[in-house]
């Protein structure tokens, strides 16, 4: 299972670009399906159908337009419609689907009967009409979906880029509705298949239910998400919701077009009342986008903010005239195709959302496209440059050398070219960055010099200090905080500037796994706000909502988080992003490979230390011992400690008593444990046992009075064995 998630996120990219392609495709058909399939011949009139039997029906004019087409012709309200190009008519379906094949700018012939009886031939001169409000739809959804990818690409794992994504998805899916044949008034549709047809009904149906939804979960969570919305039963609610409505516009769609037992005014109506519950749900995410608006602090950051809600409401203005103004002041569409053509205008809203995507940096886009089209155009330009002149000089040189020499001479100046052009693209890219993007500049400039001065930082309190220092002095970053793991792998806060959380405490289990699956994805991979509730717990992830920390480079050696830096936003109020991170997690590395060194110094100079510290215990025990045997009548003894540490428990002495030569004390004596604790306690037991072995006692005697002693002196835990031996 890990490894078909890990092939899955390796292969992630593709897969949503070979999705997006699909889509791009499916709104383009979409385009194409309005400007060609939809569009009707157009008289300039309406055709009042009026049923004799079940399969025909009588056609009469009305609203007859002023000087137009057909009032030009001779015709006028209340005229009966007979014939179309010599075809005798029976339904409104039948006579538009032949006018539809009159070609824009030709005549057709129309029957008519006056109400007096008499016959009317005529010559009508055929216009076409586009239908506007599908070609509004098909072109705001194309341009959502390039927007959303994009988006997408720039910052695959990223929620809020993800809804704008799937805001786009939604919105072809929604603008499907040109391809389906109840939505083609007379014409040929595109799409006969009935397995195609179901598909993109049910498509259709998804969107229409979902992309309201989608656009209000969007705005609860952009650009600061909203407490309510992160909770389970909001997410799920605004699943099942669209998913149950899907369900019943499915069961309208199929009780009016293929079981037949709605009709299709019904089938309109619900339209209609499915259009104000959109209108209400964009209404509540403009709302809530609006507070978003005053939660934000920075006039930096308010400005994208507000051009995009401008421009929803521009999109709401231009429905609403559309759906309710046009109507009032405008007869029919057929009449006055001018009053409804600026529902077109509606394309602005994605356009102008785009441009304050890109303009303002918003979701970490605007930085790689504009790298992209700035870097890529120079990198055109000098290759362009250094081709043509390398070309002529070559072309000159082989006309010197003859023709035999001119493959040689050709290979020599593409070598040429191959060396002068990369340093010359690198040195002309630095100067674009330094031209066009000072901060970005400025930041690879300052991490450059921090890489050299970490080199040469010695200690892990200097490392701390001189990270700090940069990223708070240097890079004018208001939000920054610095996290060290200790010797049980928990990350602490160490260092911070504008935080207003003090204790933060993580342990980096969940840290190293999802930067392993994140690095499948990209180099540099960074763990940001909608990361922060998979990786951390609620807690900890609330208090770096609360402190708006929006980027943490974790900084690692092998596999192993060193520790974390918490930032906010830069100082021009943008997250880090793109390039912005490949220098962060550079510097990020040489932090942490200092910051290891630093303390494995520390480590070892400790060790050292305590070692020089043991050899002194060691040889002050030594010295406690005997250090020379008592001499005693008719006795041979002799007596050694060799500790299995440096120092230990383990005792022994020899008491003479009262300095006589035939008796002495024999002491073997071992405190449990080894070590530095074990030997101290031995000295404390051994200056006990001198005391106590003065005068003449029994052995019985001696160990009674030292335990009274120690009990009270020894810890709990820690326990003595003796021996004592009175030998005469």
């Amino acid at each position: 299972m890990n490894k078909l998630k890990a092939t899955y996120i390796k292969l992630k990219p593709r897969i949503i670009i070979s999705f997006s392609i699909i889509i791009i495709g499916i709104a383009l058909l979409n385009v194409y399906h309005v400007l060609e399939v939809k569009v009707t011949s157009n008289d300039e009139c309406l055709w009042i159908p009026k049923p004799v039997t079940a399969d025909s029906s009588v056609i009469h004019f009305d609203k007859v337009k002023v000087n137009g087409v057909t009032w030009n012709a001779g015709i006028r309200d209340g005229d009966r419609l007979l014939e179309i190009n010599g075809v005798p008519l029976k339904s409104t379906y039948q006579a538009q689907a032949i006018l539809n094949k009159v070609e824009g700018g030709s005549y057709a012939e129309y029957v008519v009967r006056k109400p007096d009886g008499k016959i009317l031939t005529t010559k009508v001169y055929i216009k076409k009409l586009i239908q506007y409000g599908s070609l509004a739809s098909s072109l705001s959804a194309l341009i959502w979906f390039l927007i959303g990818f994009i988006v997408l690409m720039a910052k695959p794992d990223g929620l809020t880029n993800k809804l704008f994504y799937a805001i786009g998805v939604l919105s072809v899916f929604a603008a499907m509705e040109a391809l389906l044949p109840w939505n083609i008034v007379g014409g040929e549709p595109l799409i006969t298949s009935e397995f195609l047809l179901t598909t993109i009904m049910i498509l259709w149906a998804i969107g229409i239910s979902f992309i309201g939804v989608a656009v209000l979960y969007f705005f609860w969570m952009f650009p600061r998400p909203f407490k309510f919305a992160e909770k389970k039963w909001v997410k799920r609610l605004l699943i099942i919701i669209p998913s149950l409505l899907t369900v019943y516009v499915l069961y309208i769609s199929a009780q009016t077009f293929i079981f037949k037992q709605l009709s299709f005014s019904f089938f309109i109506g619900f339209l209609s009342v499915y259009s104000i519950m959109v209108a209400i749900l964009n209404i509540v995410a403009i709302v809530s986008l609006f507070i978003n608006y005053r939660r934000v602090e920075k006039k930096e950051q308010k400005k994208p903010l507000l051009l995009i809600i401008v421009a929803f409401l521009f999109g709401i203005a231009v429905s609403v005239y559309a759906n309710r103004i046009a109507p009032a002041i405008a007869d029919v569409i057929f009449n006055s195709p001018e009053y409804y053509a600026p529902i077109v205008l509606i394309v602005l809203v994605p356009l102008a959302v785009a441009y304050a995507v890109f303009k303002y940096q918003l979701m970490d886009v605007s930085a790689v496209i504009r790298n992209a089209i700035v870097y890529g155009t120079a990198t055109v330009t000098i290759a362009a440059i250094y081709f043509l002149v390398i070309y002529l000089a070559g072309h000159q040189v082989s006309m010197l050398v003859g023709t035999e020499n001119r493959g040689i001479v050709a290979g020599i100046f593409f070598v040429i070219f191959a060396l002068i052009f990369q340093s010359t693209k690198d040195r002309f890219q630095d100067f674009l960055t330094r031209k066009f993007y000072p901060e970005q500049f400025a930041h690879q400039r300052i991490l450059v010099e921090l890489s050299n001065e970490l080199a040469t930082a010695v200690g892990v309190e200097n490392i701390l200090e001189l990270l700090k220092h940069t990223f708070v002095d240097a890079l004018k970053i208001g939000k920054f905080g610095l996290m060290i793991s200790d010797k049980k792998g928990e990350l602490k806060l160490v260092e911070s500037v504008g935080l207003n959380e003090e204790e933060y405490l993580i342990v980096q289990s969940g840290i190293c796994d999802f930067i392993k699956k994140k690095s499948l994805v990209t180099k540099y991979p960074a763990i940001e706000q909608n990361d922060f509730k998979k990786i951390f717990t609620y807690e900890t992830a609330s208090k770096l909502l609360r402190d708006e920390i929006y980027t943490i480079i974790p900084m690692m050696v092998k596999q192993k988080v060193v520790g974390l830096l918490l930032f906010g936003l830069k100082h021009s109020g943008s997250q880090f992003s793109g390039k912005d991170l490949e220098l962060l997690w550079a510097a990020a590395n040489q932090a942490a490979v200092s910051i290891e060194n630093a303390r494995l110094y520390e480590s070892e100079a400790e060790k050292l230390k305590l070692e020089r510290d043991l050899d002194l215990a060691r040889t002050i025990q030594e010295g406690l011992l005997p250090s020379e045997i008592p001499r005693i009548k008719n006795l041979d003894i002799c007596g050694e400690m060799i500790p299995a540490m440096q120092v230990g428990g383990d005792y022994f002495d020899l008491l003479p008593v009262n300095g006589s030569d035939s008796k002495l004390y024999v002491v073997i004596g071992d405190v449990s444990g080894k070590g530095l604790s074990a030997s101290l306690y031995m000295t404390k037991l051994q200056t006990m046992v001198k005391f106590a072995c003065t005068s003449e006692k029994s052995p019985k005697e001696v160990l009674v009075e030292i335990n009274k002693r120690m009990y009270g002196e020894i810890e709990r835990s820690w326990f003595v064995t003796m021996t004592i031996a009175y030998f005469d």
